[in-house]
């Protein structure tokens, strides 16, 4: 339940981004810049959300980072089911990858950001 929360604001923003991206496509700008702007929102997104949970733990703030990365990637993976026929392919399990790497590295981060400031 503790992770509810940051589920509930990541999905709201990515339906936005989303959102916006569609918008950017209707008005001619080029894809590749929009898959851009998506991977960059999710990176920095995936970056805070582990940090925050990472700053909140008491210990193993690299865990926190992978579990609220899983269940991130839990909500794209959906998405990805949804609106694409290409379930599976290597590009995507690297962007999966990247995604849960900087998730943990924001664990990381929080972690080690309440050491200094304790």
């Amino acid at each position: 339940m503790k992770y509810l929360k940051s589920i509930g604001f990541y999905t709201l923003f990515l339906i936005l981004i989303i959102f916006i991206c569609s918008l950017l496509n209707l008005i001619g700008v080029n894809s590749t810049i929009t898959n851009l702007i998506l991977f960059i929102f999710n990176v920095v997104l995936f970056l805070i959300y582990g940090f925050k949970t990472g700053n909140k733990s008491k210990e193993k703030g690299y865990l926190e980072g992978i579990k609220i990365s899983l269940l991130l990637l839990i909500i794209l993976f959906i998405i990805n089911i949804i609106t694409t026929r290409n379930i599976f392919s290597i590009s995507t399990f690297i962007y999966y990858l990247i995604l849960l790497l900087t998730g943990t590295f924001g664990g990381m981060l929080g972690i080690s950001k309440k050491k200094d400031g304790n």
